[in-house]
């Protein structure tokens, strides 16, 4: 019965427009909206003169952003930042895309940037390049998995609509006997950084669950030298002390970033207060903090 009206739901014409109409006049709580969905592009406004579109597939993470907008739901720190990094860059990576959300930030507000986005998982990279169509950009696309190899992994898939949660060769779910081993192809950002003949990289956004240290030992060959602003994501200590050893001599600064309280500067990398960091040089903190109206407590 639940299946049935699953369908009838999902069937029901004109959800968006009624939705639409529902959001200009009264904002509901998670507990109310987290049920409505639709399926169909909607218009993600990022400031009154820059917009993009994106296909609500249904999932969380456009609903989140469909009800909220772009800066006051899911990631809402994160993604005040990530816009000002985005901000005059010229090479952006999005290392962990998914359906693309990061990239097309990036694109829209520097149009003439190069985007490589990087998704391993079949039917979300598909949703990340349908996202990308919509809009027309000249996102690189890339159904690979960022490593410290080039080759191919096994991730860990379920049997589901959509995944937000696969790592290159670990099964971190709490269900491993329902995972579906997938093989993915794998590369590094070296690698990458000489296929596209990059010559800097400005920003780097990754999430790929727990597997960030080995991305960038990926990276081994280029990151002293182009140095980029990085949104990573970090979800144990340990990952945190395998990034930060790679990265020490840098001259880099740490800020944790808690999706509710706000942002703290720190004076090493540890688990995130929610899930990402802001790992930045100094000459970027006050482009990218202060314009982003983020409250920041400083490490004196």
């Amino acid at each position: 019965m639940k299946t049935i009206l699953k369908k009838i739901y999902k069937s029901l014409p004109f959800k968006k427009e009624i939705y639409s109409l529902i959001r200009s006049i009264y904002s509901p709580p998670n507990s109310i909206y987290k049920h409505l969905h639709f399926n169909g592009p909607f218009l993600v406004n990022i400031d009154d003169t820059r917009a993009f579109k994106m296909t609500h597939f249904g999932f969380y993470i456009e609903n989140e952003i469909f009800w909220n907008g772009l800066y006051n739901g899911w990631e809402k720190f994160s993604l005040k930042i990530w816009s000002e990094m985005c901000e005059g860059s010229e090479v952006i990576l999005d290392i962990g895309a998914n359906t693309g959300i990061y990239a097309l930030i990036g694109k829209t507000i520097s149009p003439g940037s190069k985007v490589l986005a990087l998704e391993p998982v079949q039917r979300v990279f598909d949703r990340l390049v349908a996202n990308v169509e919509l809009n027309r950009m000249d996102i690189v696309c890339l159904k690979k998995a960022a490593s410290n190899f080039i080759g191919t992994a096994e991730i860990f898939d379920k049997d589901s609509d959509h995944t937000y949660s696969v790592t290159v060769n670990k099964d971190l779910s709490e269900d491993p006997e329902n995972s579906i081993k997938t093989t993915i192809e794998t590369t590094t950002l070296d690698h990458l950084i000489e296929e596209y003949s990059l010559t800097k990289i400005d920003i780097i956004k990754i999430d790929v669950e727990t597997h960030e240290a080995e991305v960038l030992e990926g990276f081994a060959n280029f990151i002293s030298l182009f140095q980029p602003d990085m949104l990573i994501e970090i979800l144990n200590d340990e990952v945190a002390e395998n990034i930060e050893s790679q990265i020490s001599q840098m001259n880099y600064l740490y800020f944790n970033i808690d999706e509710k309280k706000g942002v703290r500067q720190v004076a090493s990398l540890s688990k995130s207060d929610h899930f990402n960091f802001l790992i930045c040089k100094p000459s970027s903190v006050k482009s990218i903090l202060s314009l982003s109206h983020l409250e920041i407590s400083l490490s004196k």
